[in-house]
This record gives C-alpha cells, sequence and structure tokens, in this order.
C-alpha cells in the first residue's frame, strides 16, 4: 500500500490536486467529502508540507460543521486527517492546527461524542498537543485539563492510553500541574508514567519531578505509588527516560520523610548503575541521590556495597563522585569508619 502510494505521489500535480480536493469539499456531497479527505490522510507523508498547510483550514472548516447541519462522519474523517497531519514535520503542522482553531473545536466535540468517533477526536489532540509544544496552553486555557481528567475518571481501557498520553504532553506546563495537584489528579499522573509509549511516559516522568518540587506534591506523588513507577523506568528505559525518572524520584527524596521508603524500595543499585554509565547528568543526578542517601544510617552498607565496584573500575569521574559519597557517609556516621577500613577500597578512599 505504502509504494502504491509513493508511486502515484511522484506522479501528481500537488496545485492541482489542492485545488481538486477543495472544489470537491465545496460541493457539500457529505460522501465524496468523507472520501477524499480519507484519501488524503492516508497519502499526507508524500504530500509536501506547503500543500498540507493549505488544506489545514478547509480541515478545521470541516471539523466545524455547523450545529444547526452536523455531519459525524465528515468531522471524524478531517480528525483523521488531521491527526495524520500533525505528526508530519518539526512540528510546524501541528502548531498551524493549533493556530487554525482546531482545539477549542475538539475539546467541544469530545464531550458530545463517543464510540469511535470520540476515539478519533482524542487522537487527533494527542498528536496536536505531542508535536506542537504551543497547543498544550491553548488546551489547558480552554479547559481541556478538566475535560481530560473528567473522562479518565469514566473512560474505558481503550480511551485511556490516549487521555494519558495527552495528560503527559500538558503536565509539563505548571499550569496544568497546579490543576492536576488540586483537584485530585496526582494518581493519573502517575499512572501515565506506568503506561503508554516510552515518550509519553518519559514526559510524564519529567513532569512528576516538576510537580514534586511543590512540598505538599511529595506526600501525593508517594501516596499514588510514584517509587515503583519511577523505579521502573529508571531500570528498563533507555537513557532519557532513566535520567528524567531517576531526576523525579531524586525531587521527591528530598523531603526527609521519604528518604527510608525510597531506600527500602531497592534504589541504590539502579542509581550505582547510573553513576557507573557514560552520562555525565546521569552521574550527576546519580551522585545527589545518594549523598542524600547517604544520611541515613541503614543506607550505608547498601551504598558501601554497591559503590565497591565502582571504586575498583577504570570510570574515573564514577569513582571520585564514589568517594566522595563516602566520605559524606563517613562524616555522618562516625562508627561506620571501623567496617570502611577493612574494604578492599580503603587505600583509593584514603589517596584520593
Amino acid at each position: 500500500m505504502e509504494n502504491t502510494e509513493q508511486k502515484q505521489a511522484e506522479h501528481i500535480n500537488w496545485d492541482e490536486a489542492f485545488h481538486l480536493y477543495a472544489n470537491v469539499i465545496a460541493h457539500e456531497n457529505d460522501a465524496l467529502r468523507v472520501k477524499v479527505t480519507i484519501k488524503l490522510a492516508r497519502m499526507c507523508n508524500h504530500v509536501p508540507e506547503n500543500i498540507l498547510s493549505r488544506t489545514v483550514p478547509i480541515l478545521v472548516e470541516l471539523l466545524e460543521s455547523p450545529s444547526r447541519n452536523p455531519s459525524p462522519p465528515v468531522q471524524e474523517a478531517s480528525a483523521y486527517c488531521l491527526k495524520c497531519i500533525a505528526c508530519i514535520g518539526e512540528g510546524q503542522l501541528a502548531i498551524l492546527i493549533g493556530q487554525s482553531g482546531a482545539i477549542p473545536i475538539l475539546l467541544r466535540l469530545l464531550q458530545n461524542s463517543d464510540g469511535s468517533f470520540q476515539k478519533g477526536l482524542l487522537k487527533c489532540l494527542r498528536n496536536a498537543v505531542t508535536f506542537g509544544e504551543p497547543n498544550r496552553l491553548i488546551v489547558a486555557s480552554n479547559g481541556g485539563t478538566e475535560i481530560v481528567l473528567k473522562m479518565l475518571g469514566s473512560c474505558s481501557d481503550d480511551s485511556m492510553l490516549i487521555l494519558l498520553e495527552i495528560l503527559s504532553a500538558l503536565a509539563l506546563k505548571r499550569e496544568v500541574r497546579k490543576l492536576i495537584l488540586n483537584s485530585g489528579g496526582v494518581w493519573f499522573l502517575v499512572e501515565s508514567a506506568r503506561l503508554g509509549s516510552l515518550i509519553s511516559r518519559s514526559r510524564a516522568a519529567q513532569a512528576i519531578g516538576l510537580l514534586g518540587l511543590i512540598k505538599r506534591a511529595r506526600r501525593e506523588l508517594v501516596n499514588a505509588a510514584a517509587i515503583p513507577v519511577l523505579m521502573e523506568l529508571i531500570n528498563d528505559g533507555d537513557m532519557s527516560m532513566k535520567l528524567a525518572a531517576a531526576n523525579a524520584l531524586g525531587v521527591i527524596l528530598t523531603d526527609a520523610d521519604n528518604i527510608w521508603p525510597i531506600a527500602e524500595s531497592g534504589v541504590v543499585p539502579l542509581y550505582t548503575e547510573l553513576l557507573g554509565s557514560s552520562d555525565p547528568i546521569g552521574r550527576e543526578i546519580a551522585g545527589d541521590v545518594l549523598y542524600t542517601l547517604a544520611t541515613v544510617g541503614e543506607n550505608a552498607f547498601a551504598i558501601v556495597k554497591h559503590l565497591s565496584g565502582i571504586l575498583t573500575g577504570d570510570n574515573e569521574e564514577a569513582k571520585s563522585v564514589a568517594v566522595d559519597i563516602l566520605r559524606h557517609l563517613l562524616n555522618c556516621h562516625k562508627h561506620f569508619l571501623p567496617f570502611l577500613s577493612r574494604s578492599p577500597f580503603w587505600q583509593a578512599l584514603v589517596i584520593r
């Protein structure tokens, strides 16, 4: 199918094709409108971006469809086509969709739709906020966060993943995080870090870290089971996801009441592995977290055990951080000196 469409695209005069499309839309034959719009959606990967940008206002007008004469099939086809266009290029088309007024229309239709139509609208909104960063603020300023949270409270599993991916994008905006916290939606934000695409889960982890800068939010995050979710991301994610989750967990750790629950959950080996990585940001995050964990005596043995591999390895940057952590540990827990002095890397600690 893809190869056939590509071959067809090579022989199309796109200016003529655009004018033909516009003429078909103007004739108000709904069946034909749906047919040509779906055809455009399926071929949009091969359509020049300047042509797609000219179709966006037409598609938004179709999406709006006057309330006196609504046409859900046409609106659904338009939403499908806008969804496909939004993920093309470097985000400019997604931004154009937002600038053309599609967001308020999508939000209005979402509240009066169901089934496949509603799911198509959600997918369109998801792509608009994923690829067009300014669209997130448009959604938030038009009551979109409240709509998403309300739908999450009553939706089927089929739509939940899409809604969670929308929420993870919106939650990168400060206004949205404040609303999530005040409306009791923290659990949904944590869920968006647990479920969905890797990119969405990484966004959610970043948003959790930003939300955790608010003191009262840290307790909410712990109660919503953010700790095991973030640990899973550190353990299984790619480096980008590991960094976002490790930083978020480190932010939650700044509340002294959370140090022991986090340490007890087994994070020391995860942060030690990150400390030994080649990523300088990862080393910095891991060093800060292990430094904080070292203030609690119950963590001392686990920290020493897992740092031993770094101190006997050849990663000099990681070794330097590990030595600083152990010195801090000794300053906090003098009684630990006899044990540490018998360890195989004591000499390295003394020399440094």
